[in-house]
């Protein structure tokens, strides 16, 4: 009985299996699913290469950042360090100076003007500081320091060179510029010559005009030096710019008005070769030249003597020159006179000079 019973399900099951299998109608929700595979794009994934590239690069960078921080940390490290030592070291103690005295500052001078506690170390130092300091000095016009590693300082100066003394209301010493820089101390003058014509209350109120006398002054004083001649005492510049000089030895009085200085000077010279040895008894003398409104007028010379026992020769012999014209356009007129004129004696003869102007 079970064995007919095996045999008849095995039958039914090869049957079943001959049979055609008809498919299934798809479901609305599996339908609108396959729909949406079907029309949606797959995401596409970048390149697992580039991915790994791009984090290769972004280390290096990384790492290149970080040493490059790394470094310059400690570069100002070391340097923070170094200028620690450098300024604190005793090796760079300031220990000598480098210096040429000059006519008015001495080393000990200097020392005293940079005022530097000993162990100041050079490196602390601000140069430009110390230049001041050593301008406070009046004679100074210019200074310069400089470091001469490991401990030294160089220091260079230029000092004023005084060419005249300024008086007004103060006496004032004068640089070639025409700059006042010091008061005069007792014993700097020296043979310095004393510019007049300026007030204080000129230098004050009218900078420029004082400015402008100064420099005719001191255009003066440089043509006068270009040649050996007397010492100048005083160089008076009045409102208008003429010159008047002093002789510092006899005190005589040139007078060379607001024309050329050069021309002046020329007539100057000229006259001292004329008068030779007498030179030394002139008083006044005007050298002013023609007049601006007579240009073509013959050049001369208006001179005044100190009084002295003897005239000076070359005023006496333009006077002989004078009496004997004189004389013989007398004797042309009057024939009999020609014959007591030897008879006058010649100290008689000088007698009839007519008076030199003298100067008080």
């Amino acid at each position: 009985m079970a064995t007919r019973a095996d045999s008849s399900k095995t039958r039914a099951s090869k049957s079943a299996g001959n049979a055609r299998r008809v498919p299934r109608a798809p479901t609305v929700a599996a339908a609108t699913a396959g729909h949406e595979r079907a029309t949606s794009k797959p995401a596409v994934a970048p390149p697992p290469s580039r991915v790994r590239r791009w984090l290769r690069t972004s280390v290096r960078v990384g790492v290149r950042l970080g040493l490059c921080a790394a470094l310059a940390y400690g570069v100002l490290v070391g340097v923070r360090e170094g200028y620690a030592y450098a300024t604190t070291s005793p090796r760079f103690e300031v220990r000598a100076l480098q210096f040429q005295p000059t006519t008015h500052v001495d080393e000990a001078r200097l020392r005293e003007l940079l005022a530097l506690a000993p162990g100041t170390n050079i490196l602390s130092l601000e140069l430009d500081g110390l230049a001041e300091r050593i301008t406070a000095e009046p004679w100074v016009a210019r200074a310069v320091v400089n470091r001469e590693l490991p401990d030294a300082l160089r220091v260079e100066i230029e000092e004023h060179e005084a060419v005249a003394v300024l008086a007004a209301g103060t006496q004032l010493l004068v640089n070639r510029d025409g700059e006042a820089f010091k008061r005069l101390e007792p014993g700097e003058r020296g043979q310095l010559p004393v510019i007049t014509g300026v007030t204080a209350a000129q230098l004050v109120a009218e900078p420029e005009a004082a400015a402008a006398v100064v420099a005719r002054a001191l255009e003066v004083v440089t043509a006068w030096q270009t040649k050996r001649r007397p010492l100048l005492s005083e160089v008076h510049v009045d409102p208008w710019g003429g010159v008047t000089l002093y002789t510092a030895q006899i005190g005589t009085q040139l007078r060379l008005g607001r024309g050329d200085v050069g021309h002046a000077l020329a007539r100057f010279d000229a006259l001292r070769a004329a008068m030779g040895d007498d030179a030394e008894k002139l008083a006044v003398a005007h050298l002013e030249g023609p007049r601006e409104h007579d240009p073509e007028a013959p050049e001369r010379v208006v001179a005044s003597f100190f009084p002295a026992k003897d005239v000076p020769q070359l005023v006496v012999e333009a006077h002989e020159r004078a009496a004997a014209a004189a004389n013989v356009a007398s004797d042309e007129t009057q024939p009999g006179a020609a014959a007591a004129a030897p008879n006058v004696p010649a100290h008689a003869r000088r007698n009839r000079i007519p008076r030199i102007p003298r100067h008080h």
